[in-house]
């Protein structure tokens, strides 16, 4: 079966660099993914992405190197079976706030007597030599990243972490400064403070920490914090971001030449 390349990055203790899609364009994932990415997220917690285009993104990504992962809409083990089924090797769950939630998320990646997970990966089969192949390995091969986005589950971090099977626990800046009370505030003390006992709940438990973020400069600051899991952003930031940047280069140039 083919190797999650992110979860062995995440195994050997190494850093895991992603990008991020939100259009429902399967072209733009292709586009990410041939970056040379570790993993490519498409995005259905605040994307308009349906089953059909799922499935196309998840097939944009097959012969590249990058995991192909998707943050859902919530922690139902039915969504989440139909986008394994599809191709995905790796799930994002959004609003984790306890334990349970962790343990119920990683059950739905997981075939019985670990999980829940109903047989019947019609596409994601193409990822293994066969179906006893698949079914072998695809436990131990999906990746499960949780997201920390509340107050809740800032106070139950530690034994999110514990949870056998989660890979990593991420935040995304923004939710979580406004689930804890700071709204966007991302420089205080009490965001910094949050931050970082996240970060040592993981590494406590020997997982990974990653955030969501987007640009170089604010990626060196989280890989400084010791985030192994780094969103480098999202197609709707990168673009206009690089678009402005080379736009300012041009009229640079247009004005040193007209001075």
């Amino acid at each position: 079966m083919r190797e999650n390349r992110t979860k062995h990055l995440l195994r050997e203790g190494k850093t895991a660099i992603g990008g991020w899609v939100c259009s429902d364009d399967p072209g733009i994932t292709e586009l990410m993914a041939d970056v040379g990415f570790d993993f490519v997220v498409v995005d259905t917690e605040h994307a308009p992405q349906t089953a059909l285009t799922m499935q196309a993104h998840m097939m944009a990504m097959k012969d590249t190197a990058a995991t192909s992962v998707v943050r859902v809409l919530w922690n139902d083990f039915v969504r989440v079976k139909q986008l394994l089924d599809v191709g995905a090797e790796g799930i994002v769950f959004p609003w984790v706030g306890s334990p349970e939630h962790a343990e119920a998320a990683v059950r739905s990646t997981r075939y019985p007597p670990r999980g829940i997970r109903g047989w019947g990966p019609r596409r994601a089969i193409r990822y293994a030599e066969n179906a006893r192949d698949y079914y072998a390995h695809a436990d131990d091969n999906i990746l499960v990243l949780c997201q920390i986005e509340t107050q809740e589950a800032l106070e139950n971090v530690e034994a999110i972490a514990r949870v056998e099977g989660v890979d990593a626990l991420m935040i995304g800046p923004a939710d979580f400064s406004i689930g804890i009370g700071v709204p966007l505030d991302w420089e205080c003390e009490k965001f910094m403070a949050s931050v970082r006992r996240v970060r040592d709940a993981a590494e406590a438990a020997g997982i990974a920490f990653g955030v969501i973020t987007s640009g170089i400069d604010l990626a060196r600051r989280w890989i400084a914090e010791g985030a192994r899991v780094v969103i480098a952003g999202a197609d709707v930031a990168l673009l206009p971001m690089i678009a402005k940047a080379t736009r300012d280069a041009i009229l640079d140039a247009v004005a040193g030449r007209d001075a």
